[in-house]
């Protein structure tokens, strides 16, 4: 069973969080990793995977702090 989760960002954005009966969770476009780490922290989850659906900063701001908090495996779009 998968639980869908949305994590208000900004001002008008949504960061997408899908977590499994496991306590595992795969975000997707997390352009703020603030909200997510918080997340994460409160509802003990462990973060396995980022997946972006493509390049823009609203998107992606958070990878850089999220996998070095949480070693999780990026997926991606190639920039072309």
């Amino acid at each position: 069973m998968f639980k869908i989760i949305p994590i208000p960002a900004f001002y008008d954005n949504y960061i997408w969080l899908i977590v499994n009966d496991q306590n595992q969770a795969i975000v997707i476009d997390p352009g703020d990793a603030t909200p997510v780490l918080k997340y994460l922290t409160e509802n003990d989850l462990t973060l396995s995977h980022i997946l972006i659906t493509h390049h823009h900063a609203d998107h992606t701001g958070g990878i850089g702090k999220l996998t070095k908090q949480t070693n999780a495996i990026v997926y991606a779009p190639k920039i072309s």
